[in-house]
């Protein structure tokens, strides 16, 4: 069918070539040049990438690239890509639509030469648009905080379109731009299933009913088909086979893998086709907008909705682990940062809101509570109070004097180590003593902070040159009342939290994730 197509493109391309073979052959260096550099119309245009198209005429010495007779199979692969947009999660309507499908159908009208400068224009003004979201992506991370000033610039897309078309290369050209984070040929694979099955003749979205499913399972055979689970609609699955279909869904959407239908399966399988595109178009594109950050330093990545934590490194994973985030009432907010300091056996200075909202009730019926916990209650002047002087019931949310901490040990909330960030929300990443909750499938439990699975692991990597700070760490464990030992990143490792709603687990599966936070509106379950 593609082969199919782009033979018919190049039918169409080669006639548009012979009807207007005398508008164009007038285009010659000087006059292009003259009209790149200098003619203002080209800013009103709608050519989004002038800086870039400028560049890479000059790199061709303002020779033109698509309008020439030997060129009608080189330009017919690039109105071919482009048509192939929504199969790498892109969109087609971003690269010169209008334009091109008066081109490809041949009803555009280059009466002169400037109309053949601007169509020579917009061709390349639409490849270097093409090519530059296939590597940064067409969509940035929302982000409540960005200190990081990224820009993702890591490749010369004009300098590498003009070098591949002079070497006879072009073919090659998305190919070698597409190699990115580990997570993009994953999602890309899956967003290529859903395009297909979308088109196929009869395609309609599956809705499964709960009452009818108890009586016959097999009616979520449609859709394991369209989530590509199984090959085939018209197929005879034995039950236990089908169970463990079920089961492959439900890792699909990280949910946990019973094998059986119930209501939160049902949700997550009558999720529409076209809900699940879009998850996967804003994954890819967060993806590539992160690999150029990716191949300049180690990189942390908190991702939100599957409270896990990876860290990259040159566009590879150096470590993962699952983290604990923000409840949907108290959420982790999505920021970029730099790691600027690890703590070592960090006091845990409780936050106004938790210390008035859930502490000061248990004190108040007991001031026990404070020694019980290891907790100090300290004074606007930074002094130990002793609690048990302190007449606690004539305070309130609105009145409470107290800073509240609670020193080291083995109770500590923040356990041995403590990750600094700056971003305005108090945030950070932390050790926890809670090592058991790790265990939950769903890890939504926090105030708004991260708790770390793997806390020592990943004070190695920040602390290259004070491997000795860390290792005593782990030897000696949680110590009572030591004090916090302050230890400058060696190098301010970035930081990103975002909220992403599709990625890859540890063994290379896709996986979707339950918008927690109703940050995706156009998830609809039924």
């Amino acid at each position: 069918m593609k082969e199919k197509k782009w033979k018919r493109q190049i039918v169409l391309f080669v006639a548009f070539i012979i009807q207007y073979i005398t508008a164009f052959s007038q285009i010659t260096p000087t006059r292009l040049k003259e009209y790149v550099l200098k003619n203002k119309d080209i800013g009103k245009a709608e050519i989004k990438y002038i800086p870039e198209v400028r560049t890479y005429y000059s790199l061709l010495n303002y020779t033109d690239s698509w309008l020439r007779r030997e060129n009608i199979s080189i330009t017919a692969y690039l109105l071919n890509i482009l048509s192939l947009s929504p199969n790498l999660g892109l969109e087609e309507k971003d690269y010169q639509y209008n334009f091109i499908e008066s081109y490809r159908k041949g009803t555009i009208q280059l009466l002169n030469l400037e109309d053949s400068i601007m169509a020579e224009i917009k061709l390349t003004d639409a490849a270097i648009h093409f090519f530059s979201d296939v590597v940064y992506g067409n969509t940035k991370p929302i982000l409540e905080y960005n200190g990081l000033s990224y820009i993702p610039s890591c490749k010369n897309i004009p300098a590498m379109l003009a070098n591949y078309l002079i070497k006879n290369k072009f073919s090659k050209l998305l190919t070698d731009l597409s190699l990115a984070q580990p997570e993009v040929p994953v999602l890309q694979k899956k967003i290529e299933w859903f395009t297909k099955i979308k088109l196929e003749k009869g395609f309609k979205e599956v809705i499964i009913k709960l009452d009818k499913i108890k009586n016959n399972t097999k009616l979520v055979i449609p859709k394991l088909y369209q989530l590509g689970i199984i090959d085939s609609i018209y197929v005879n699955i034995h039950d236990s086979i089908l169970t463990e279909k079920i089961k492959e869904a439900q890792r699909l959407f990280n949910i946990t893998e019973d094998g059986i239908v119930g209501k939160s399966t049902i949700q997550e399988l009558n999720i529409p086709i076209a809900a699940r595109l879009k998850q996967l178009n804003l994954s890819i594109n967060y993806y590539r907008w992160l690999s150029c950050l990716s191949q300049y330093s180690e990189i942390i990545v908190v991702n939100i909705p599957a409270s896990y934590l990876k860290v990259y490194n040159n566009n590879k994973v150096m470590l993962e682990m699952k983290v604990i985030v923000g409840k949907k009432s108290t959420p982790t907010h999505a920021v970029a940062s730099k790691v600027n300091e690890v703590i070592l056996y960090p006091y845990w200075h409780v936050p106004y809101s938790i210390a008035t909202k859930e502490l000061l009730p248990l004190i108040q019926k007991n001031p026990g509570y404070i020694d019980a916990n290891n907790y100090q209650v300290m004074n606007n002047k930074g002094e130990i109070m002793d609690p048990y002087k302190i007449k606690w019931n004539t305070f309130n949310q609105n009145n409470f004097p107290y800073l509240i901490r609670q020193s080291t040990g083995c109770d500590n909330a923040l356990g041995l180590l403590k990750l600094n960030f700056y971003n305005p929300f108090g945030a950070y990443l932390h050790d926890t003593p809670t090592k058991t909750l790790f265990k939950l499938n769903k890890r939504f439990l926090s105030h708004g902070c991260i708790r770390m699975e793997k806390p020592i692991e990943i004070g190695h990597l920040i602390l290259k040159n004070n491997q000795i700070a860390i290792d005593t760490l782990e030897q000696k464990g949680c110590l009572r009342n030591q004090s916090p030992i302050s230890i400058p990143a060696d190098v301010q490792m970035p930081v990103i939290i975002w909220y992403n709603p599709a990625g890859m687990d540890s063994t290379g599966r896709l996986i979707f994730f339950s918008d927690v936070y109703k940050k995706l509106n156009w998830i609809k379950r039924k």
